[in-house]
């Protein structure tokens, strides 16, 4: 919470020293350049945290700090953002988690569900597949949150993952070996067996789904250290 006070306090100070009011398209001055590029930060900030903002409700907050004319305390203004993204924002997103889980349960005939909540479809068979959680995979990937949104992936980065199966979140543990090298899988990630209530990222808050594509292009046996051909 100190950041959104922090981003609240450096707002202000945009709006402070840069032409209020004005709606040109291009900033025209130094301080509007400023204020500008800063505002495309907390706006980035902002949207990775909430992305239903009212961000003319957000600016009105900012004028009335300027003139004196809060109609929170900093107390309950503090207070109020905690229980948001605490409690009410993980519930919702708990709630629209399961509900997303549940609708590709029901229609889409080719995914199945483990015991464990696990969603899968296999894309592509593959060949032989890991059977250990110490065995160390090669992986190319793209993660995106349910309403499609991409949070990571290694095609971007052009550059395959690799790491032991018992070092990434439960539901890659489980799903990559349901799948051989050389295939494909599509794993729809309960929070439980993704980050659960932690706060990954911006993108990834509390209690959220997550939803990947992935390729197995090699695995190491644990074992005998030997790569499946």
């Amino acid at each position: 919470m100190k950041k959104v006070l922090i981003l609240l306090g450096v707002a202000a100070l945009f709006v402070a020293t840069s032409s209020c009011g004005t709606t040109a398209s291009k900033p025209k001055s130094e301080a509007d350049s400023v204020a500008y590029a800063l505002g495309i930060d907390v706006g980035k900030w902002l949207k990775g945290m909430d992305s239903t903002v009212n961000v003319n409700m957000f600016a009105q907050a900012i004028k009335d700090v300027i003139g004196n004319k809060a109609k929170l305390t900093d107390e309950d203004a503090m207070a109020f953002l905690n229980e948001y993204f605490m409690v009410r924002k993980p519930a919702k997103t708990l709630a629209e988690s399961e509900a997303f889980l549940t609708k590709i349960e029901k229609d889409n005939k080719n995914v199945k569900k483990t015991e464990s909540g696990l969603l899968y479809e296999i894309i592509a068979e593959g060949g032989e597949k890991p059977t250990n959680a110490m065995d160390t995979v090669e992986v190319n990937y793209l993660g995106t949150l349910p309403n499609g949104e991409k949070f990571d992936s290694s095609y971007d980065r052009n550059e395959p993952a690799t790491f032991p199966l018992n070092g990434v979140i439960p539901g890659w543990t489980e799903g990559l070996q349901l799948v051989g090298k050389g295939g494909k899988i599509k794993l729809w990630i309960p929070s439980e067996l993704a980050y659960g209530a932690q706060q990954r990222s911006q993108q990834i808050g509390p209690n959220q789904a997550l939803v990947f594509e992935i390729e197995l292009l090699n695995v190491t046996k644990a074992a005998d250290t030997t790569t499946v051909k």
